[in-house]
C-alpha cells in the first residue's frame, strides 16, 4: 500500500444532535472566546471514528437519552482548511440528553435553529448535513443555506 501526504493534520468526530420534539441541537462552548460546535473532538491513533466518538461523548459527561438506532449510518465529511482538519460528524436524533460536569467546555445547551452562535461556516454545514440525512428536522428556510 501506498503512504499518502493528506491535507490535514487533525481529525475530529462530532455528534449532531437534534432534539426531536424540535429540532433543537445540541451545542457547546469550549473557551469563553469562542463559539458554539456540536460535541466531540480530536480522534486518537489507532481508534475508529465510531470509538472516538463514543470516547468523546463519555469525556464530555453527555449521555444521549432515546438515541435512534440509525445514528452510524448518518455520517457527514468536511474540510475546515483554516484548522486543516478533517471532521466526521455524526447526525443523532434524540430525545433529551444528561450532561454532567466536565472541564472540557464551559456551556452545553439546546440551541434554535435559528441561532446563529456557531463557528464561522459551521452552521450552514450542519443544515446540510440535516437536509441531507433527516430533511423533516430543518427548521429553517432553504434561503439560509443559498448564503453559504
Amino acid at each position: 500500500m501506498e503512504d499518502y501526504k493528506l491535507p490535514f493534520k487533525r481529525v475530529t468526530v462530532r455528534a449532531v444532535i437534534l432534539r426531536r420534539e424540535d429540532g433543537a441541537l445540541l451545542g457547546m462552548l469550549h473557551r469563553v472566546d469562542g463559539k458554539y460546535a456540536p460535541p466531540g473532538g480530536g480522534m486518537n491513533k489507532g481508534e475508529s471514528a465510531e470509538e472516538a466518538l463514543i470516547r468523546e461523548l463519555a469525556e464530555e459527561q453527555i449521555e444521549i437519552v432515546g438515541r435512534d438506532p440509525k445514528w452510524r449510518e448518518r455520517m457527514a465529511v468536511d474540510y475546515y482548511d483554516r484548522h486543516e482538519e478533517l471532521n466526521i460528524w455524526y447526525i443523532f436524533l434524540a430525545d433529551d440528553v444528561h450532561i454532567g460536569y466536565s472541564n472540557e467546555w464551559i456551556d452545553a445547551r439546546w440551541l434554535n435553529q435559528t441561532q446563529d452562535v456557531w463557528y464561522p461556516g459551521m452552521r450552514e454545514r450542519i443544515f446540510l448535513a440535516i437536509e441531507n440525512y433527516l430533511p423533516d428536522m430543518l427548521k429553517v428556510e432553504v434561503s439560509v443555506l443559498d448564503s453559504w
